[in-house]
């Protein structure tokens, strides 16, 4: 009875084992080493488990996140198919481990940036001012996560070493271990003089409120563009995703497929924090980093002679001997065959680069544009103006992507363009033109087209161009300027003439009157002598208004002298609603005038005369209004005196 006991056990813990062995099989497990707090690393990469579970309807997944020890057990133990950490740890992990090649780098976004790299940071309090550079640090106390972290410890030693700082030798380190948050905490407790963190670290603090910028400074600071993070060490791939070699396949293609298009789905990457996922970049500059510092797995000096050499590769060594005296030669003769090229290299390199700084330095915009109408070149002025970039802009029509549309908003075909015509007939073209900005927005420019041999002898174009927005509004402030009264902003005699000229050429067309009203203020002149011109300026500009009240938009109401207006009427019926109009204007300004608790009266004598009963050209109407405005004042002002011939 108890043989049979036993044996049943037996079996059911087999089977127990074979279920759980076929329960792993089916099961992607994946390990993250956590910079961060473990707990914040697992909500980071608890979507890419969603995401895959959707993909890959055939498996579960779970992702578990390690700290450096941990992590070299779970992969040592296979309790883990797949592993993300940072570059240093999978070059120890295979070397020492097996670790396979990876499926993909990681590319994180800081702020709408994204970044496939990442660098170091050397940091200290900002009120230690004995901490200016890294010569500095020799004999300070220094902090860092672990020995071990890659952007919390490698990068910085390798800095620091080409500066001639050894570590650990010549600082005092302490290790307080993950996440990099601790080394941060220890600067700021004034438990350290300073600390070492992977770039980004300190911009999540920031974000996450529990640091401010003004507390720390950054030894080494760095400056690379299109790279926003505080960095004091150079940049190095970010971290790889890499499969463990009892991984299937089969499932390894298929999850990397899912990380390529994993930037497809903003919304799992944002909850994520990250960008994406490209393919694996080159982890040689890594191995390299750390053989020069001797570090894991390249601690240990190899010891290896040239006896040795000899004794292992004896015929090997006499082939290299000879094989190198060939090479050697060869290399002399190609030496001085080659010593011409490199000399004419030298020379196109530096002319290539004066035409290059040249574009480089205009403030024009440059751009060229091929036979077929596609940009080849653009310099940085031009993109500026435009708003795209140089890779928007390489390779496409540039008719068909700023240059599509006039200044009124009517299309603008192929044919009409300027470039397009030079592209034809290969002339010189000069002029202005419409552009338009990346956001829709148009702008004037002035241009230059010119002919250029490119394509292997086929023709294309070169175009030099300016934003000329600012000319544009000097010249009709100018234009403005000439042809209105500065003072009340009406029209001045010279607009007045040219307006009364279009009318009277539009009524001889049409059949129709036009009528010309001189007005001259009463007793204007003793209030601007008592009371002053700024009372008097004000007095002006108050009757402008008004007059402008009474007439039409398409009238002219306009100032000839000092208090001497003239109101030209556009196509009038007759005399009597002329003198509506005339009356209407005499009523406003009789009405008195509230200036600072003080009222101020005048009237006006209007004169008037009508084409074509009384003058058939602008001349005749100017002098016989002017002369009815003084029979209106002889006959006692703030009258209205139609022209009479006799």
């Amino acid at each position: 009875m108890n043989m049979i006991v036993r044996r049943s056990l037996i079996l059911l813990c087999t089977a127990g084992m074979l279920w759980s062995s076929a329960a792993a099989a089916q099961t992607i497990r994946i390990g993250v080493l956590a910079f961060r707090p473990k707990a914040e690393t697992l909500k980071q990469w608890q979507p890419l488990c969603t995401v895959l579970q959707r993909t890959i309807k055939s498996h579960s997944c779970v992702v578990k996140a390690y700290n450096y020890p941990e992590l070299e057990r779970a992969v040592l133990d296979k309790q883990v198919d797949f592993v993300l950490t940072n570059p240093a740890h999978f070059v120890l992990l295979s070397r020492r481990l097996g670790l396979s090649a990876p499926l993909a780098t990681l590319i994180v976004e800081d702020n709408g940036v994204p970044l496939s790299s990442f660098g170091g940071v050397i940091f200290a309090r900002a009120d230690r001012d004995d901490l200016q550079q890294l010569t500095d640090l020799k004999g300070k106390r220094v902090v860092t996560p672990d020995a071990g972290s890659f952007g919390g410890y490698q990068m910085q030693a390798y800095e620091l070493a080409r500066a001639g700082v050894h570590l650990p030798q010549d600082v005092s380190l302490q290790v307080v271990g993950m996440p990099h948050d601790n080394a941060v905490k220890a600067v700021l407790d004034g438990n350290a003089d300073a600390g070492f963190v992977r770039s980004g670290l300190l911009e999540s603090l920031v974000r996450e409120g529990k640091l401010q910028l003004r507390q720390i400074k950054i030894l080494n600071q760095q400056y690379i563009p299109k790279f926003p993070l505080l960095l004091s060490t150079r940049l190095y791939p970010e971290w790889p995703f890499a499969a463990l070699p009892h991984a299937d396949e089969n499932i390894a293609r298929r999850l990397a497929s899912v990380l390529f298009v994993l930037e497809e789905n903003p919304a799992v990457t944002r909850t994520m924090n990250i960008h994406g996922f490209a393919t694996p970049s080159d982890y040689t500059p890594i191995e390299e980093l750390q053989r020069e510092l001797r570090l894991p797995p390249f601690e240990d000096t190899p010891e290896f002679t040239v006896k040795d050499i000899w004794k292992r590769y004896n015929w090997q060594s006499i082939l290299v001997v000879a094989a190198s005296t060939v090479i050697l030669l060869l290399a002399f003769s190609l030496w001085l065959t080659n010593r011409n090229l490199r000399i004419n290299g030298l020379k196109l390199e530096r002319e290539t680069r004066l035409r290059h700084g040249l574009l480089d330095a205009l403030g024009e915009g440059v751009f060229g544009v091929d036979y077929r109408g596609l940009c080849v070149f653009i310099n940085p002025a031009a993109l500026r103006m435009l708003g795209y970039s140089e890779r928007e802009m390489i390779g496409v029509n540039q008719h068909e992507l700023f240059h599509y549309q006039r200044s009124d908003g009517s299309p603008y075909s192929e044919q009409e363009c300027p470039i397009f015509q030079s592209l034809i007939d290969g002339k010189t073209r000069s002029g202005e033109e419409w552009f338009l900005h990346k956001d829709g927005s148009g702008f004037p420019i002035s241009y230059t087209v010119s002919p250029n041999v490119m394509d292997v002898g086929r023709e294309g174009v070169v175009v030099v161009f300016r934003d000329i927005t600012e000319q544009k509004k000097q010249d009709q402030q100018i234009r403005h300027l000439a042809q209105h009264d500065q003072l009340t902003d009406l029209p001045n005699r010279a607009l007045l003439t040219d307006r009364l000229q279009q009318a009277l050429a539009c009524a001889k067309r049409d059949d129709q009157r036009v009528a010309l009203m001189f007005i001259d203020l009463d007793r204007f002149k003793p209030i601007n002598d008592t009371l002053g011109h700024v009372v008097g300026d004000w007095l002006l500009k108050e009757v402008a208004l008004r007059m402008r009240e009474c007439v039409r938009d398409s009238d002219t109401v306009a100032r000839v002298g000092g208090d001497e207006f003239v109101v030209l009427l556009r196509a009038v019926e007759n005399l009597e609603v002329a003198l509506m109009v005339a009356e209407k204007i005499r009523l406003s300004l009789e009405q008195p005038f509230e200036l600072a608790q003080q009222s101020l009266h005048i009237s006006c004598s209007i004169g008037m005369a009508l084409y074509p009963e009384h003058g058939k050209n602008e001349n005749e109407l100017m002098n016989y209004a002017d002369i009815a405005m003084y029979r209106a004042k002889q006959a006692g002002r703030n009258k209205i005196a139609v022209f009479q011939p006799e």
